[in-house]
């Protein structure tokens, strides 16, 4: 039991190191409203995440809904999981216009939300710098796991962006010294861990970004 608490502890302690950062691109342009209807665009038409399998994916889409949800807004889903509905009202191409609008007539969704993965970048686990290598300041083993997400709220009646930014979001590990005055360099977090770090944080920018 001790080792298990002491497992999940380093595995907390890891998860709290992930910190995100927001660069604005475009300030929300509109008053966000928990009766509006959102639709997140289905990760795999993005190219950028085919870095992640297809559980990761469904995992994020459902963790987009959830804090959706969470912050009050009931009418969200991704949109592919609207097949019938779409059929239904004949919206194949979201470049053409009018099929696009009729998501906010005929469906009662306002909004998309779209997001890309930029560059992405996952270092060591685990590194050693003897006491020798620490007294000499040798350059510190690349431990870093990070990431770049961008997301985008678009308007299904107008085409145009509302609120565009950036989530960058970084893991550095730990580090500790031994008795003998070197350094243990570790990192066990996951690159799918800190996407999701961003995501949530993500969300909750864009939630404050467009309240009116």
């Amino acid at each position: 039991m001790k080792k298990v608490l002491s497992a999940l502890f380093v595995s907390l302690f890891f998860v709290s190191c992930t910190s995100s950062k927001i660069y604005t691109t475009q300030t929300c342009m509109v008053c966000l409203n928990p009766t509006d209807g959102i639709l997140v665009l289905p990760l795999a038409w993005e190219p950028s995440f085919r870095q992640l399998s297809v559980s990761q994916k469904n995992q994020i889409e459902r963790q987009i809904i959830s804090l959706l949800q969470n912050e009050g807004f009931h009418k969200v889903e991704v949109l592919d999981r609207l097949d019938y509905e779409l059929l239904k009202e004949g919206i194949k191409d979201l470049n053409d216009p009018v099929q696009r609008e009729k998501l906010s007539s005929k469906l009662g969704y306002s909004y998309l939300i779209g997001l890309t993965i930029g560059p992405t970048r996952v270092g060591e686990t685990w590194a050693y710098q003897t006491p020798q290598e620490a007294y000499d300041l040798a350059p510190v083993p690349d431990m870093e796991i990070s990431s770049i997400l961008r997301m985008a709220l678009i308007s299904t009646e107008t085409g145009q962006i509302e609120s565009d930014f950036t989530i960058t979001s970084t893991n550095s590990g730990l580090t500790t010294s031994d008795e003998d005055g070197g350094l243990d360099y570790q990192n066990y977090a996951e690159l799918f861990g800190v996407i999701q770090h961003g995501v949530a944080k993500g969300i909750k920018n864009l939630v404050n970004g467009c309240s009116c």
